[in-house]
Protein backbone atom coordinates (compact mmCIF):
# COMPACT_ATOMS: atom_id res chain seq x y z
CA UNK A 1 0.00 0.00 0.00
CA UNK A 2 2.78 2.40 0.86
CA UNK A 3 4.67 1.67 -2.36
CA UNK A 4 1.64 2.39 -4.53
CA UNK A 5 0.91 5.62 -2.67
CA UNK A 6 4.48 6.82 -3.11
CA UNK A 7 4.49 5.82 -6.78
CA UNK A 8 1.24 7.73 -7.36
CA UNK A 9 2.72 10.70 -5.56
CA UNK A 10 5.86 10.65 -7.69
CA UNK A 11 3.79 10.28 -10.88
CA UNK A 12 1.60 13.25 -9.95
CA UNK A 13 4.67 15.33 -9.13
CA UNK A 14 6.23 14.49 -12.49
CA UNK A 15 2.98 15.28 -14.30
CA UNK A 16 2.76 18.70 -12.65
CA UNK A 17 6.30 19.55 -13.75
CA UNK A 18 5.64 18.39 -17.29
CA UNK A 19 2.36 20.29 -17.40
CA UNK A 20 4.10 23.47 -16.26
CA UNK A 21 6.74 23.05 -18.93
CA UNK A 22 4.63 22.13 -21.94
CA UNK A 23 1.38 23.98 -21.27
CA UNK A 24 3.20 27.04 -19.93
CA UNK A 25 5.50 27.10 -22.95
CA UNK A 26 2.51 26.76 -25.28
CA UNK A 27 0.75 29.67 -23.56
CA UNK A 28 3.92 31.73 -23.72
CA UNK A 29 4.40 31.20 -27.46
CA UNK A 30 0.71 31.58 -28.35
CA UNK A 31 0.38 34.67 -26.14
CA UNK A 32 3.43 36.29 -27.70
CA UNK A 33 2.11 35.65 -31.21
CA UNK A 34 -1.27 37.09 -30.24
CA UNK A 35 0.22 40.16 -28.59
CA UNK A 36 2.59 40.83 -31.47
CA UNK A 37 -0.28 40.45 -33.93
CA UNK A 38 -2.37 42.93 -31.96
CA UNK A 39 0.52 45.39 -31.74
CA UNK A 40 1.11 45.19 -35.49
CA UNK A 41 -2.61 45.51 -36.23
CA UNK A 42 -3.28 48.48 -33.97
CA UNK A 43 -0.18 50.34 -35.17
CA UNK A 44 -1.47 50.34 -38.75
CA UNK A 45 -2.05 53.82 -40.21
CA UNK A 46 -5.80 53.33 -40.64
CA UNK A 47 -6.38 52.31 -37.02
CA UNK A 48 -3.79 54.57 -35.43
CA UNK A 49 -6.08 57.58 -35.78
CA UNK A 50 -8.84 56.06 -33.66
CA UNK A 51 -8.85 56.39 -29.89
CA UNK A 52 -9.85 52.81 -29.16
CA UNK A 53 -6.88 51.47 -31.13
CA UNK A 54 -4.52 53.38 -28.86
CA UNK A 55 -6.20 51.76 -25.86
CA UNK A 56 -5.99 48.30 -27.38
CA UNK A 57 -2.37 48.84 -28.44
CA UNK A 58 -1.38 49.55 -24.85
CA UNK A 59 -3.45 46.62 -23.65
CA UNK A 60 -1.47 44.36 -25.98
CA UNK A 61 1.78 45.84 -24.66
CA UNK A 62 0.67 45.16 -21.08
CA UNK A 63 -0.23 41.57 -21.95
CA UNK A 64 3.11 41.15 -23.74
CA UNK A 65 4.89 42.22 -20.56
CA UNK A 66 2.79 39.79 -18.55
CA UNK A 67 3.53 36.85 -20.82
CA UNK A 68 7.23 37.52 -21.10
CA UNK A 69 7.99 38.13 -17.46
CA UNK A 70 5.35 36.56 -15.27
CA UNK A 71 4.56 33.44 -17.27
CA UNK A 72 8.17 32.81 -18.29
CA UNK A 73 9.32 33.09 -14.69
CA UNK A 74 6.61 30.62 -13.65
CA UNK A 75 7.74 28.11 -16.27
CA UNK A 76 11.36 28.49 -15.19
CA UNK A 77 10.57 28.28 -11.48
CA UNK A 78 7.99 25.49 -11.39
CA UNK A 79 8.70 23.58 -14.59
CA UNK A 80 12.47 23.56 -14.85
CA UNK A 81 13.06 24.09 -11.11
CA UNK A 82 15.39 27.05 -11.58
CA UNK A 83 15.31 28.94 -8.25
CA UNK A 84 15.34 32.49 -9.59
CA UNK A 85 13.08 33.92 -6.88
CA UNK A 86 14.91 32.42 -3.94
CA UNK A 87 18.18 33.93 -5.15
CA UNK A 88 16.99 37.35 -6.26
CA UNK A 89 14.60 39.09 -3.91
CA UNK A 90 14.04 41.99 -6.32
CA UNK A 91 12.74 39.64 -9.02
CA UNK A 92 10.32 38.09 -6.56
CA UNK A 93 8.88 41.47 -5.63
CA UNK A 94 8.85 42.62 -9.26
CA UNK A 95 6.96 39.51 -10.31
CA UNK A 96 4.34 40.07 -7.64
CA UNK A 97 3.94 43.69 -8.69
CA UNK A 98 3.79 42.94 -12.42
CA UNK A 99 1.26 40.17 -11.90
CA UNK A 100 -1.23 42.54 -10.30
CA UNK A 101 -0.31 45.65 -12.28
CA UNK A 102 -0.44 44.17 -15.77
CA UNK A 103 -3.76 42.43 -15.11
CA UNK A 104 -5.33 45.61 -13.73
CA UNK A 105 -3.96 47.75 -16.55
CA UNK A 106 -5.12 45.29 -19.18
CA UNK A 107 -8.67 45.07 -17.83
CA UNK A 108 -8.90 48.84 -17.26
CA UNK A 109 -7.69 49.71 -20.74
CA UNK A 110 -10.10 47.23 -22.30
CA UNK A 111 -12.92 48.83 -20.31
CA UNK A 112 -11.83 52.30 -21.52
CA UNK A 113 -11.88 51.06 -25.13
CA UNK A 114 -15.36 49.60 -24.65
CA UNK A 115 -16.62 52.83 -23.07
CA UNK A 116 -15.05 54.82 -25.92
CA UNK A 117 -16.86 52.72 -28.51
CA UNK A 118 -20.12 52.96 -26.59
CA UNK A 119 -19.94 56.73 -26.27
CA UNK A 120 -18.97 57.21 -29.90
CA UNK A 121 -22.01 55.24 -31.06
CA UNK A 122 -24.25 57.25 -28.72
CA UNK A 123 -22.92 60.49 -30.18
CA UNK A 124 -23.47 59.24 -33.73
CA UNK A 125 -27.08 58.30 -32.93
CA UNK A 126 -27.92 61.68 -31.37
CA UNK A 127 -27.05 63.70 -34.51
Amino acid sequence: MNDTASSYSSILTAVSYQLNIYFGSFLLVAGNFGCMGNIILFRSPTLRKRAYSIYLLWEAASNFLYFNFVLMSRVLQYGFEIPIFTRYDVLCKLRGFLTDWSNQVSFSIFAFAAIDRLLSTQRANSK
